[in-house]
């Protein structure tokens, strides 16, 4: 199982937005330390000592997590990522 830092620095605000867009039930949240659990691929661990860069979490459906992406409204303090490919194999859709 892979363990992914994530740069934010509203740690709390950051988890929620990621939450939203890969759209993952209440059990796979931790707050102590923030983090998310991503099914049996891994975690994503939110830090304001993480370097900032791109992160490929794995989801069920890359148009669905894309359409929630796009929709989502912006709030303060929150990561504000951007879905700019996927992974290998997973082409974003047109």
């Amino acid at each position: 199982m892979a363990i992914q830092f994530i740069f934010a620095p509203d740690q709390l605000a950051s988890q929620r937005w990621y939450t939203g867009v890969l759209n993952l039930p209440a059990e796979a949240v931790r707050a102590d330390p923030p983090t998310l659990r991503l099914s049996n691929t891994g975690t994503l661990v939110f830090s304001e000592q993480a370097r900032p860069g791109s992160h490929v979490p794995p989801v069920e459906s890359i148009t669905a997590a894309q359409q929630r992406f796009e929709h989502r409204l912006v709030v303060p303090g929150e990561n504000q990522g951007r879905i700019v490919a996927a992974g290998p194999g997973h082409p974003l859709p047109d």
